[in-house]
């Protein structure tokens, strides 16, 4: 297996469509890309080097899970709360002047011009993925992206998003939860609506869609599948089927 270089990187995501400007929120499989020299410090470079002194690059640090709920001890410490969203959310995580949103579960950290833009105010936010949040305020940039690097729509956080602003009644769960919330020495308790587990997606149906009206771009970097498609159209389209078809983005074999 050749190594790829992040020169070959920068590249190809050029090729894809990702510019100087962008603010692109990834989502990533580090190994689908092959043997990459310099590992994951060189890929988050190489997006940083496309998207240039004006763009932004964001990965969801996300630490939410089904054991979450009413009667859970829940804290979150922007610095000591790892994500379970691969090497490349953790990597940008602990990137020098990264910065990291106020969320006890889906969190987004950031790097580059807009970071602390896209991030602020997350923790006001009722629900994870509504509005105000990073998502959000993605969406509703003109140079927001979303990147799949190796992976498909099942990854895709914004689909919450969306599922969110439809009022989907199978996503969020009935009752609050109370967060404990560390940044910078300070803890402030919090109330959230968070995610209910349980219900299996299928955003991948999406996907056709998004093809049909020519917006999402699909290459490869490296051996990766890559997805490059703007969050606002994404969202709008979205919402636009899921207004029409509740269900939309609910798998047949849920239970």
């Amino acid at each position: 297996m050749s190594t790829i270089e992040q020169a070959q990187i920068s590249t190809e995501l050029a090729r894809l469509g990702l510019r100087a400007g962008h603010h692109v929120l990834i989502h990533s499989s580090l190994s689908s890309l092959g043997r990459v020299a310099g590992g994951a410090p060189a890929v988050v470079q190489a997006l940083l080097d496309v998207v240039g002194d004006e763009g932004t690059v964001l990965a969801p640090t996300l630490t939410g899970n089904e054991h979450i709920g009413p009667n859970t001890h829940l804290v979150f410490d922007t610095a000591d709360s790892p994500c379970w969203t691969g090497r490349m959310a953790e990597t940008l995580r602990t990137w020098p002047q990264a910065v990291r949103s106020l969320h006890p579960t889906h969190s987004v950290t950031a790097v580059g011009a807009a970071a602390t833009r896209l991030t602020e105010g997350h923790e006001d936010c009722v629900t994870p993925c509504g509005p105000g949040s990073p998502y959000a305020r993605l969406a509703a940039d003109p140079d927001g992206m979303i990147l799949l690097l190796g992976c498909d729509h099942e990854s895709n956080t914004t689909l919450h998003h969306v599922e969110e602003l439809a009022g989907a009644a199978y996503h969020l769960q009935p009752v609050p939860v109370r967060a404990e919330i560390r940044h910078l020495g300070r803890t402030e308790l919090r109330d959230y609506w968070l995610h209910r587990y349980g219900t299996r997606r299928d955003f991948g149906r999406l996907e056709p869609l998004l093809m049909q009206r020519r917006f999402q771009s699909i290459g490869l970097v490296g051996a990766a599948t890559a997805r490059l498609v703007p969050a606002g159209p994404l969202v709008s389209l979205g919402v636009e089927v899921l207004r029409a078809s509740p269900d939309f983005f609910v798998a047949s074999e849920s239970p």
